[in-house]
């Protein structure tokens, strides 16, 4: 299960209370049951990403607000990151601040991935976001990277360009080119903020190498931490995510990726009451689910690692009682109200 650190998602609860709006009620309002502590509603240390965007697109419907994600990553705090906060605030420069998003991002958000490209001119910070995230996700991460780096460098710096997946309306186009400063490109290949490649050695107003430590010693822990309190089917579903086809994808090879034996893997996840059909079988219909209308059914039967069409035709009517053509008319119809 993809998931995200408590204080990352109780910001967006103490920024809806500042536009009065009482927490107890956001978090009935999204079903929420993610607590530690049922008497005293503590949350988990660690909340959902389903939680995480209900709750978003909660604070746009309620405040009406389209760019609500924009909105709350202008108003980020480095200690929203936690751990990871501090450890980007006293890096020396941008160049070791990315370095540390890179490779401690999951602590604040188990969401995605950042990719790092460096050009003789430009550098490039690229956010692959899980497919269940929604726009305001992405939004809020790539807003809340550009605000703390103003913070700790310059308020009026402004990146080269900024691409997105989503098709933003003009208006909404305008008020994000206005923030950022530079163009805005919606309907990307990609969601990434491409920057002047000499930004990397400015210096940072904190500037502390012993602090800088410290934070780098907390977060291999805490990193390690919550390596090692994964789940193993959470591990499994991470790495059947990340693969672009489940042809050909078995127990074997998940297990061997995991540095596990086939047998040891199958035990483990007996003691969750699960198996490994049971969890390929649920990223088949996800996927199933979110590209059924995009492409040709055969396709779409190989991706999914069907030996033949008429196969995934049985599976999809064991998990929607309709065959694909039947639920494509279905879900066209209710678009097109």
């Amino acid at each position: 299960m993809h998931t995200l650190a408590d204080h990352y998602f109780s910001s967006i609860l103490d920024y809806l209370q500042a536009q009065g709006i009482n927490t107890k009620t956001a978090l009935h309002a999204i079903s929420f049951d993610e607590f530690s502590n049922q008497r005293t509603h503590q949350l988990a240390p660690r909340i959902s990403l389903n939680s995480y965007n209900a709750l978003l697109v909660y604070g746009k419907k309620t405040l009406n607000d389209p760019l609500f994600g924009f909105t709350l990553g202008q108003q980020i705090r480095t200690a929203d990151y936690g751990v990871l906060g501090y450890l980007i605030e006293s890096s020396d420069n941008l160049s070791s601040a990315i370095k540390a998003l890179l490779s401690y991002d999951s602590l604040v958000a188990d969401i995605g991935k950042a990719k790092f490209e460096l050009n003789t001119d430009t550098a490039t910070i690229r956010w692959i976001a899980h497919q269940s995230c929604n726009e305001h996700v992405v939004l809020r991460n790539m807003t809340a990277w550009v605000s703390v780096i103003r913070q700790l460098i310059n308020l009026t710096l402004s990146p080269s360009s900024i691409s997105f997946t989503y098709n933003w309306l003009p208006s909404q186009r305008r008020a994000l080119e206005s923030w950022f400063k530079c163009p805005v490109k919606s309907s990307a290949e990609y969601n990434q903020i491409s920057f002047p490649s000499d930004y990397l050695t400015l210096p940072f107003k904190t500037d502390n190498a012993i602090i800088n430590s410290t934070f780098k010693q907390l977060s291999e822990q805490q990193l390690s931490n919550f390596k090692s309190q994964q789940c193993i089917d959470d591990k499994v579903n991470q790495l059947l995510t990340a693969k672009t086809t489940l042809q050909n994808c078995n127990l074997i090879g998940i297990a061997d990726a995991l540095n596990l034996t086939p047998r040891t893997l199958q035990r483990r996840l007996k003691q969750q009451d699960l198996t490994f059909a049971q969890l390929l079988e649920k990223e088949r219909k996800k996927r199933a689910d979110t590209l059924i209308a995009s492409m040709p059914l055969a396709d779409l039967s190989n991706i999914l690692g069907f030996k033949d069409q008429s196969s995934f035709n049985r599976a999809f009517l064991r998990w929607h009682k309709c065959s694909p053509l039947q639920f494509i008319k279905y879900k066209t119809a209710r678009t097109a109200k």
